[in-house]
Parts: structure tokens; sequence; C-alpha cells
């Protein structure tokens, strides 16, 4: 059984924005990167899957039932998605509440659960400061806290690299890797970073215009494509080929590959095949466009 369930979710704005009929599956110890341009729609499905938006139609059932944007399941979900503070409440006091929101009330419990957080996202020893004196960076680490005071199965992530130095990024990543693989931890984050997501995630999901493009493996090479004298006698093992004068090879172990391709045959000039998911992230991407960059 999948731990969260995603049915045809649709949250129409009007004028081609929102999200529309999306589906997904998330299981148990899944790193999943939300990926695409301002606006695709990633913000509004991590909303509607933490309960903050009220989708228009399908459903979202989480371990085989399907919840409501009230149910107490979602007390599970580790959220940060544009986070808010009390800004003239310190550090302490805003973690403090939210555990008071969820039923917590054992000032021993409180105190252990709260300087662990703030531990773990490096902001010890500023539990008494107001969020008013706090940088960006710094309310990025809390956000972060905050998520990690409620995630007990799914983690919702919304950019959360954002104003953080590389200590700050390689912070996350590690947590995160370390969440799903020792607490079986869900998690699916969003970001504008193609190399940033695969640096992190085991699946990719591309969004465009509110509508899911790719769902699947991150490692998808881009291809070269070659053209030569003539392609009669290359092996077909080693390239595709398209015509008596052009192939394809992928990248891997593309030494190898031009090693035999250039024994047989004359290479006139190599070329770079956009990566299909550079393509869908392409700002303004047109179908029809070229697909093929000289290098």
């Amino acid at each position: 059984m999948d731990l969260l369930d995603v049915a045809s979710l649709t949250k129409d704005y009007g004028n081609g924005r929102g999200l529309f009929d999306f589906s997904m599956q998330l299981n148990a110890g899944d790193i999943v990167g939300l990926i695409g341009v301002n606006g695709a729609g990633k913000t509004t499905l991590l909303n509607m899957l933490a309960g903050c938006i009220h989708a228009d139609s399908g459903k979202i059932c989480y371990e085989g039932e399907e919840v409501a944007m009230d149910s107490p399941r979602r007390k599970k979900f580790g959220v940060s998605v544009d986070p808010n503070f009390y800004e003239y409440l310190t550090a302490y006091e805003n973690l403090e509440s939210i555990l008071y929101l969820n039923g917590i009330t054992d000032a021993e419990r409180i105190n252990t659960e709260i300087k662990g957080v703030l531990n773990t996202v490096g902001l010890e020893g500023v539990e008494k400061k107001k969020i008013k004196e706090f940088s960006f960076g710094m309310k990025q680490r809390l956000g972060f806290a905050q998520a990690l005071l409620n995630a007990q199965t799914v983690l919702l992530l919304d950019e959360p690299f954002v104003g953080l130095d590389i200590h700050g990024r390689g912070m996350v990543k590690s947590l995160i890797q370390e969440m799903a693989k020792k607490q079986k931890m869900a998690v699916i984050f969003s970001d504008h970073n193609l190399d940033e997501v695969k640096s992190l995630c085991n699946r990719l999901i591309v969004i465009r215009d509110g509508v899911k493009h790719y769902d699947g493996d991150i490692h998808i090479q881009s291809a070269v494509m070659l053209n030569v004298d003539d392609t009669d006698k290359i092996d077909s093992r080693y390239a595709r080929k398209l015509d008596r004068h052009r192939l394809v090879i992928t990248e891997e172990n593309m030494n190898e590959k031009l090693h035999s391709i250039s024994s047989v045959a004359t290479i006139l000039n190599i070329e770079k095949v956009i990566n299909p998911l550079e393509k869908l992230l392409e700002e303004g991407n047109d179908e029809d466009a070229c697909s093929v960059r000289a290098i």
C-alpha cells in the first residue's frame, strides 16, 4: 500500500493557473523532487497536501484512507511551505506554540524537543532571540525546524534551500537523506534547480503550467549527435543511426563509443542533444523547437 496516494487533484485559479488532474504515489523512504518554473503549480500541490488549500476536485489518501482538510492524520506531516512566524516572539516561543497546538503541554518534553530541533538545524543558542532579529537564512532554518517538530511519516518542503549558504544546504540534504533512510520518512520538496534536485532525490516530478509532464527516474542522460562521413560501418551497439550521416550516442562510456566510431568513420561535427528534462524546464519552451545545441 502507498503511504500517500494523490488522485486527479485539480485547483483552477483561472487564466490557466493552478494544478490540473495531478496524480502521484509516495512510498515510505521516497525522496521526491518537484521541479518547475515559478507558477508551475509546485507550491499549490504542497499546500493541498498539507491541507492549507482546498482542491476543486480529486482526493488525497493516506495509508489507504482519504484525508479531509482538517484530518488529524495530517499531524504526522512535517510542513515547511512559506513558513510564517510571530515576529515579536522568540524562536523558542514560536516552536512552543506549535507543540501546544499539537496537544503537547509537558514542559520538560517541550524543552527537550525544541532544543533538539534547534541544534539539528544549526540554531542552537538563539532560542531567546526574537524572530524580527533573524536573517532570512535563519528564518529558513527555523521553518525547517518547525517541519521537523511534526514530521513522523511525511515531510513537505517548499524550496528548502533558498537563502541558505553551502553549509546550510548541506545540512538540510544530510537530514533529509538520514530521515528517509533511518526513519523511512517520505519526503517531497520543490526547487528550481535541476542539479540541486538530482543530487538529493531518488525520483523526479516535473510540473509545467499546472500539468505533470514527467514522473520517474532522475538519471536521464543527455545524448550527443554526431555528423560523420558515413554510418555504414559503425556498430549499432555503440550508436543509434538516424541516416547515412547522422547518429546519436548517450553520454555513458562516451570515450569508448567515440573511439570505436572514429576507427571506422570520420567525425565531422559533434552536437549535444538537450536533456529531455532540461527541455521541459525551459521558459517559453516550444515543443517544435530544435532540441540540439552545438558544443
